[in-house]
């Protein structure tokens, strides 16, 4: 059996809160690395955008949408006609829709109604009328209206932010 030294307690203690001091560092070293990586941006650049043909833009930031008071008006209309069976206009503003749709591009949202919308006829309008309903919800939400209208194209709208 080994011999167990023994120091003077001034020691004890010292070796004691030493001890627990090292482990407390390498804990907190351990957590702001792990902290450090969780917020490090691992993001490579896009394609090259076409247009440009710069990495550069292809990964900027999405661009707002832009649609016209017209568009947002037949975005109204239909909403009335078809939408409203279901549901009311206050569903698509405020703070619940924009944490739900406006973190997203808004061709998330003309995606999910266009595939999904009316429930009963999922599809059945054309893209501009689904289009012009997303240009009424973006005028509900405070947007206000350009001199383009939105386009009626899922990929082209996953490139617009609200």
């Amino acid at each position: 059996m080994a011999a167990r030294r023994h120091h003077h307690p001034f020691f004890e203690v010292l070796i004691g809160r030493v001890g627990r001091r090292a482990r407390t560092a390498t804990l907190l070293l351990f957590l702001g690395g792990v902290a450090g990586c969780a917020s490090a941006s691992h993001a490579t650049p896009g394609p090259a955008d076409p247009s440009t043909g710069s990495a550069e833009t292809a990964s900027a930031q999405p661009a707002p949408a832009v649609f016209t008071a017209e568009q947002a008006q037949r975005g109204q209309r239909v909403f009335s006609t078809v939408c409203s069976v279901c549901h009311g206009r206050n569903e698509f503003r405020g703070p619940i829709f924009a944490f739900t749709w406006m973190a997203e591009p808004v061709g998330h949202l003309f995606e999910h109604i266009s595939t999904n919308m009316p429930q009963d006829r999922p599809g059945s309008l054309s893209a501009e009328e689904y289009a012009a309903i997303v240009a009424y919800f973006l005028q509900l939400n405070g947007r206000q209206a350009g001199d383009s209208e939105l386009p009626a194209d899922a990929e082209l709208l996953g490139r617009r932010r609200w």
